[in-house]
């Protein structure tokens, strides 16, 4: 049996390296690729044994830790808690300085959100769901005396690993989040202990890990990812996902069954189409609201032989997700609805 497409562990370093993992998804689509595979390719056959992906069936609603998709631009540093501090700074000059028992110490609550790669699209399902613990971040500035300075149009967030990224200082309104728990214990050090960042409506990219600094600035910044030719607002792009079937299954009744998501913007339907036919409803599992992943199954009963599933989702504000099963624009987000083909023996 084939191994399920999900949750591989990679650290993505450049656009090019980008283009020739898309070629492992050409693959499953049948659509010619641009450049051919190294690293993915060894990749997916060292995690062939990796657990099943994100399905309501198999995992719940909450994705373990162990489990969750990790992607890191420049490696997974280990951080000192008892000498990391987070700088919080207007125009490169330090307001303040938080350390990891001030956080500690704060009244924190918990959020589920949703996590999801830029790059996630099919052949290589990177998306996650948690429950976090922290503070919206502006509650973090209050708490310790910071105003965000007249005239800030961008807060820059520099990672203990040299990552960087930026966002309009209109989403402290959103809000973005500071956490420092992940599903109830201190974070991993692979998702960013001692403190990350959680922006609503904007992939990974813009919730940077290990974070050492936050800078108030008054001209638009150019962060890691923007400088190798990605979405610098990177907002989620509506998209479905399929976990289940691939490769070889048995004929008779099989389930088919994935994640839809677009951010804040909830998903109200998902529909399913069986070797090319006409569009059904798809049964929705989980499915709370923005920010948070909807998670679908659907029955069927197959004869022996070749057969496609394709899966496409509709959103509160009427988004639907994009019938190309591959994204127009890999540098944005996959916008589309999965299309998977599998064989019933």
């Amino acid at each position: 049996m084939a191994t399920r497409r999900t949750r591989w562990t990679l650290q993505i370093q450049t656009r090019r390296e980008f283009l020739e993992r898309s070629m492992i998804a050409a693959a499953w689509m049948g659509i010619p690729a641009c450049s051919s595979p190294d690293s993915m390719s060894q990749q997916s056959q060292q995690n062939g044994n990796e657990p099943p992906g994100p399905a309501a069936t198999v995992y719940g609603s909450i994705t373990p830790n162990e489990d969750f998709y990790i992607t890191s631009c420049c490696g997974n540093p280990v951080v000192d808690a008892t000498t990391w501090a987070l700088s919080i700074m207007s125009r490169g000059v330090e307001i303040t300085s938080v350390n990891y028992a001030n956080l500690q110490g704060l009244p924190a609550r918990q959020k589920e959100h949703t996590l999801e790669c830029i790059s996630a699209g099919p052949g290589y399902l990177a998306i996650s769901n948690a429950i976090w613990t922290g503070l919206p971040l502006a509650e973090v500035f209050d708490t310790f005396g910071v105003a965000v300075t007249p005239g800030t149009i961008e807060l820059v967030f520099r990672s203990v690993e040299g990552y960087s990224a930026s966002i309009p200082v209109s989403d402290l309104d959103k809000p973005a989040w500071l956490v420092w728990l992940m599903n109830g214990v201190q974070l991993p050090p692979e998702h960013g202990y001692p403190a990350r960042l959680l922006v609503p409506g904007r992939y990974g990219m813009k919730n940077p890990k290990w974070i050492t600094s936050i800078d108030f600035v008054d001209q638009p910044y150019t962060g890691y990812w923007d400088q190798q030719g990605w979405s610098k607002a990177a907002p989620y792009q509506t998209n479905t996902l399929v976990d289940v079937p691939l490769g070889d299954v048995p004929a008779g009744a099989v389930v088919a069954n994935g994640t839809a998501f677009s951010g804040s913007d909830p998903i109200l339907s998902v529909q399913v189409s069986v070797d090319g036919g006409a569009w059904q409803p798809a049964t929705i599992d989980y499915s709370p609201g923005p920010d948070i992943w909807t998670l679908w199954h659907y029955d069927m009963v197959l004869p022996v032989g070749p057969h496609s599933i394709q899966a496409r989702c509709t959103t509160q504000s009427g988004s639907q997700s994009s019938p190309a099963s591959v994204a127009t624009d890999y540098w944005a987000g996959f916008d589309g609805s999965d299309l998977v083909q599998f064989n019933a023996t």
